[in-house]
């Protein structure tokens, strides 16, 4: 881990730890209360629907995975030109660029800063806050956990192997032999779609899909991914990150509070 890696996930530990610390007792107390029990369940069920979306697909979603998977066929045949291409324009601006892109797409510096946006908005009774942080757990574990299911099966041998770019061997579980999809495109472009979709701002969405492809472009740079590998990782994440928001917005209220009224109690679902 580089230093700057290391500085950034210690501001996130602090940050997460410092909210719980100025909340209070009743605050540290809800954490084992209704608004986790909530959002477990919550979780739960968005990753029912996500992991089980297959089975309800109609022809346009159909359609949708044939042209992804397409693309990823077709840019097989780029794939040793583009590597070629890279390898052979190396400098410390480009070193300096992926670092940044590979940080972005790491999946343990992801978790921690989405663990202390939860935390936060927890402690301080923010909803969008706390929503955010839970949607960016959901985002990338979801989309990470296909990514890796296919990494397995597939097999695909990493280009710094020297083996080509049509190697594979299937149900491999050496890292070596895991390169397709993109974990750390994943990674990015559901971090990224997550964000922009609750920031809804232009300049926003675009830095975002910015760092996304960075990062992308990163990995094929350190000679880990292949192009094609990269742009599978790209489509997962993305659909899985607006997935998540989709679903997050429909069943934001699953929480109950009884209030007195005229007629006596009234029940209202609240998140």
């Amino acid at each position: 881990m580089t230093p700057l890696a290391a500085r950034l996930l210690s501001i996130c530990l602090l940050y997460g730890t410092s909210q719980l610390a100025h909340a209070g007792p009743d605050s540290l107390a809800r954490t084992n209360g209704s608004p986790i029990v909530c959002d477990a369940r919550l979780a739960l069920k968005t990753a029912g629907k996500v992991f089980a979306a297959p089975l309800r697909f109609k022809s346009e979603e159909w359609i949708t995975t044939g042209a992804i998977v397409a693309e990823t066929a077709i840019l097989f045949a780029v794939d040793e030109p583009f590597r070629s291409l890279a390898q052979r324009n190396q400098s410390q601006f480009g070193d300096d660029a992926a670092s940044v892109g590979n940080f972005y797409g790491h999946a343990p510096h992801v978790l921690i800063g989405a663990g202390a946006i939860y935390l936060g908005g927890l402690a301080f009774h923010d909803k969008q806050v706390r929503m955010t942080g839970l949607m960016l757990i959901e985002s990338v574990t979801f989309a990470g956990v296909i990514a890796s299911g296919l990494k397995v099966i597939i097999g695909r041998s990493r280009p710094y192997n020297d083996e080509g770019a049509f190697t594979y061997r299937g149900f491999q579980f050496r890292n070596e032999r895991m390169s397709l999809p993109s974990g750390h495109s994943t990674v990015a472009f559901a971090l990224s779609a997550v964000l922009a979709g609750k920031i809804r701002s232009t300049p926003a969405t675009v830095g975002l899909y910015t760092l996304a492809a960075l990062t992308a472009a990163a990995r094929v740079y350190t000679d880990e991914h292949w192009v094609s590998d990269t742009f599978l990782g790209a489509a997962i994440g993305t659909v899985v990150g607006n997935a998540v928001l989709r679903l997050n917005e429909e069943g934001e209220t699953t929480g109950l509070r009884l209030t007195p009224s005229p007629g006596g109690l009234k029940a209202e679902l609240i998140f």
